[in-house]
């Protein structure tokens, strides 16, 4: 066992956030972590004892502070308590259906004696799911002789959007949680992308009923459809035009500055009749078009997620968020099954195809909001054990804020 990676994790095992949890048996074992024997047993012990290996990153301990380690789950609910209306915290989680029991008995331990906390949680839908194939493209079998079938991605997740009850809705992954250390940057970005979708909202449902009253200026709402969505419609702007472009969800993306993460970024997009703003995987674009790959390449920005959704009209009813679906937006992801690489198909995600006809505002919020956790050796960050307190004082904490 010696690769950069692997080194790595053991060098700064101390550091790892869950390591009081490993802990007692490298003492009680007098475990060697430098040796290849020791590291096997560590590796053993995280896998199987632990059960890392099969546990969903929601309750994996991804955030250390003096005497404590705490889950996502209790972070995504530190930060929302920091933002939401105190009086309705209302917390949704998409979970898998064989980690029910699991999320079920976690979440009545972190909400004990917290009644004024509701969380809810639903399953990505069978019939959302997808058939795998090899690197050849025949279809992935599986020991028994059945064929392999795989969660159709985030976009399959718009029909959990579709579902939930609410008038403005977070969105961010589970794994993006900020130490509290760190976290005003967090609450500040989410009070600005919710106060500016508000006034955004306030303005389209104000031309929405203006347009249907008959007592509106083409022009303006032109201008406004334009100048401020982003929206170059081609023809000619009447009021039905205007309305089938007004009466639309809307959602308010983050971006931060684009650090060669994967994933989606802000495009222009052409969609015939006029053009808008979009988050585009590397994978829908044709790489292979030198004015594509060049646009491409010349992106700023990345999208890690990070939505505000308004899903009512201005009547105050809710959209049927699945008549604003792409289906022709989807893309082949590279995965990997028992250690055998096979290929995905994936629904659109929720910031692509599954929002492909809602209307579009990115919002640049600070890159101390954007804390993924893609592998192990992320959780070794200096951003998930805080201010650093050491000889060189505040510089340490500057360093630190900057990761």
């Amino acid at each position: 066992i010696d690769t950069e990676s692997i080194n790595t994790f053991f060098d700064e095992l101390e550091d790892i956030t869950f390591y009081e949890e490993i802990n007692d048996l490298i003492k009680k074992e007098k475990i060697d972590k430098n040796k290849t024997s020791g590291r096997l047993k560590i590796i053993d012990y995280i896998l199987n004892t632990l059960n890392y290996g099969n546990l969903p990153k929601a309750v994996i301990k991804m955030n250390s502070y003096e005497g404590y380690s705490t889950t996502p789950i209790e972070e995504h609910i530190f930060e929302g308590e920091r933002y939401l209306c105190p009086s309705s915290l209302n917390f949704h989680f998409t979970i898998s259906n064989n980690h029910e029991d699991l999320f079920n008995g976690y979440i009545e331990k972190v909400l004990n004696g917290r009644d004024d906390i509701k969380v809810s949680y639903s399953f990505q839908k069978p019939k959302t799911d997808t058939l795998a194939v090899d690197m050849d493209n025949n279809p992935f079998m599986l020991e028994n002789g059945e064929l392999l079938y795989r969660p159709g991605g985030h976009g399959a997740l718009i029909e959990n959007l579709n579902d939930i009850d609410g008038d403005i809705i977070f969105i961010k992954n589970i794994d993006n949680v900020c130490h509290r250390d760190y976290i005003e940057d967090t609450v500040n970005s989410k009070k600005k992308l919710a106060s500016i979708g508000y006034a955004f909202k306030g303005k389209i449902d104000g031309y929405i009923k203006a347009l249907l009253s008959d007592d509106y200026d083409i022009d303006e709402i032109k201008e406004f459809i334009s100048k401020d969505l982003n929206i170059n419609f081609k023809g000619e702007m009447t009021k039905d035009k205007a309305l089938s472009f007004l009466n639309r969800p809307l959602r308010i993306c983050g971006v931060v500055k684009n650090q060669g993460e994967p994933g989606g970024g802000p495009f222009l997009v052409d969609n015939g009749e006029y053009t808008d703003l979009q988050i585009c995987e590397k994978s829908e674009i044709d790489l292979n078009d030198p004015k594509q790959d060049e646009l491409f390449s010349a992106s700023e920005f990345f999208n890690p997620v990070d939505i505000v959704c308004f899903v009512k009209d201005h009547k105050g009813e809710k959209f049927n968020l699945l008549e604003y679906v792409n289906e022709e937006r989807y893309f082949i992801s590279k995965k990997t099954y028992k250690g055998k690489d096979i290929k995905a198909l994936e629904h659109p995600g929720l910031w692509n195809g599954a929002m492909d006809r809602w209307n579009t505002l990115f919002v640049e919020v600070p890159l101390s909001t954007f804390n993924p956790v893609k592998k192990v050796n992320d959780l070794l960050r200096p951003c998930r054990r805080g201010v650093v307190e050491n000889e060189v004082g505040a510089l340490a904490e500057v360093a630190v804020g900057r990761e």
